[in-house]
């Protein structure tokens, strides 16, 4: 069975949650398992029995979160070649859907040349500023975690 990593940063705990739902979609897609973690557990984990790795963090202001970066370029540093790999965020204002993903996907691009873009990326709409995922978020993360799987 293929392995996918999924990583977060998460302020409120929202995308780490929908961190959950994406692994969840992985392991229902019978074709691989997942194993999620956080930014910080990024230097202890090894990436060569992982044949997908996720990224994903909330937008903030504007743009991708320092720790979610640090942790790409930490991979890219390790090894992604040859691996599909692939972004997810949470937002709370339709202006920012799509920011963090952008700018990962472009940091993937440049740091990881050999390895393959998972696209479109997952945009999850938070309900306020700590608010909690819309309801409709779960959903969404479970599919995308399946559609990730069957690309592998």
């Amino acid at each position: 069975m293929k392995q996918v990593l999924v990583v977060y940063d998460s302020k409120f705990g929202n995308t780490k949650q929908l961190a959950n739902y994406i692994a969840e979609g992985i392991g229902e897609s019978g074709i691989a398992e997942a194993i999620v973690i956080g930014i910080s557990e990024i230097e202890d984990q090894s990436f060569d029995t992982f044949d997908g790795i996720l990224f994903g963090a909330p937008v903030h202001a504007f743009r991708a979160t320092r720790g979610i970066k640090g942790a790409v370029k930490k991979a890219a540093k390790k090894g992604l070649d040859g691996k599909l790999v692939g972004a997810f965020e949470t937002y709370q204002a339709l202006r920012h859907a799509g920011k963090f993903s952008r700018q990962i996907e472009g940091d993937l691009q440049k740091k990881a040349k050999s390895a393959k873009m998972f696209s479109p990326a997952l945009n999850s709409l938070v309900d306020g500023y700590e608010g909690s995922l819309n309801e409709a978020e779960p959903a969404k993360g479970k599919e995308f975690g399946q559609k990730f799987s069957q690309e592998l």
